[in-house]
C-alpha cells in the first residue's frame, strides 16, 4: 500500500536517492514542502549579485503595474544578474531581473515586471509561489580579478550586458529580495490574480560598492529599453546566504486587464 511506504528523505541540496521514486503522498509532498520552505535552513548559498539602480520611464513602468500600485517617487528600479551555485532544491542557476521600486498605498515596495532564469526548476517555482513572471533566457556570469561580466540573451537577442568593478566594502546596500514585494499571482487559467507581498531574510556575507557599466538592449517580448531611461546611478556586488522570510500573503485583487496589459513581457 502506497500510505505504508516511508517517505523519501531528500539531501540538504534536495537531492533523493538514485533508486528512489514519488509515493505522490501528501505526507511525502508536505515533507518536502517544510523542507524547503523552513525559515531556520538556508535556501540559497552563496548567492551572487551584480545589480545597479537606474532611471526608470515613469509613464511606462507605472503602465506595467497593477491597479493601487505606483512608482516610487524616485522613478528607480533595481536592475541585476545573479548566480546561484547552491540551493535547497537540487538546482544551480543564473537570474537576471528588473525590481521596479514602486509604492502601494503608504507603503514602500517592489513590483517584478520583468524576469529570466536559465533553469526550468527555478521557473516553476518563482511563478507558482512568488508571482515572478520568469522566463527563459540564456545568461553568462564570470567574475575575474574583481570584474564581473554578465550578460542576458533571449531569442537571439541581448537583452542585458552588465560590467562591474568591485570597489571598496560598505555596511549596507539597496535590498534586492529582503524588501516587501507587490507581485501578482494566480495568471493562469480560470483563476482570480491576486497582488501579494512576501519577503527573504538575507545573511550578507560581502557587500561592495561596484562600478557598473550597462548596455540594455530590447525585443517585443523583453522591451527593457523601454523601461530603463538612463545609466546606472549607482552599482553594487554582494555575496548573501538567504532564507525563507514572509511567505505570500494576498493583499489584493487584480483585474485582468493588467494580465493583458503585460502579456508581452509577461507571458511571451
Amino acid at each position: 500500500m502506497s500510505g505504508d511506504r516511508i517517505p523519501v528523505q531528500m539531501s540538504e541540496e534536495g537531492v533523493a536517492p538514485v533508486d528512489a521514486r514519488p509515493a505522490f503522498t501528501l505526507d511525502e509532498g508536505m515533507a518536502d514542502i517544510k523542507r524547503r520552505q523552513n525559515p531556520a535552513k538556508i535556501k540559497y548559498r552563496d548567492a551572487t549579485f551584480l545589480s545597479a539602480t537606474v532611471p526608470v520611464d515613469r509613464e511606462r513602468a507605472n503602465d506595467l503595474l497593477p491597479a493601487g500600485v505606483r512608482m516610487a517617487e524616485d522613478s528607480t528600479a533595481l536592475v541585476f544578474v545573479a548566480d546561484y551555485p547552491w540551493t535547497n532544491f537540487n538546482s544551480t542557476y543564473r537570474e537576471a531581473a528588473i525590481f521596479l521600486n514602486v509604492r502601494h498605498g503608504p507603503f514602500r515596495a517592489a513590483h517584478c515586471p520583468w524576469i529570466v532564469v536559465d533553469d526550468d526548476v527555478a521557473l516553476i517555482g518563482g511563478r507558482e509561489t512568488l508571482g515572478f513572471p520568469k522566463k527563459m533566457a540564456e545568461i553568462d556570469w564570470a567574475v575575474t580579478d574583481g570584474v564581473v561580466t554578465a550578460s542576458v540573451r533571449r531569442r537571439g537577442v541581448e537583452l542585458l550586458a552588465m560590467t562591474g568593478t568591485i570597489g571598496d566594502a560598505v555596511t549596507s546596500l539597496p535590498p534586492i529580495f529582503n524588501q516587501p514585494f507587490r507581485n501578482v499571482l494566480g495568471t493562469l487559467g480560470m483563476s482570480v490574480p491576486r497582488l501579494v507581498t512576501f519577503s527573504t531574510v538575507d545573511e550578507p556575507i560581502a557587500q561592495h560598492d561596484a562600478n557598473v557599466q550597462l548596455k540594455v538592449g530590447g525585443s517585443y517580448t523583453d522591451a527593457l529599453d523601454t523601461i530603463i531611461s538612463g545609466t546606472p546611478l549607482d552599482g553594487h556586488f554582494r555575496r548573501i546566504n538567504m532564507r525563507v522570510g514572509k511567505l505570500p500573503v494576498p493583499v489584493g485583487l487584480v483585474s485582468p486587464t493588467f494580465l493583458i496589459r503585460t502579456h508581452p513581457l509577461r507571458a511571451v
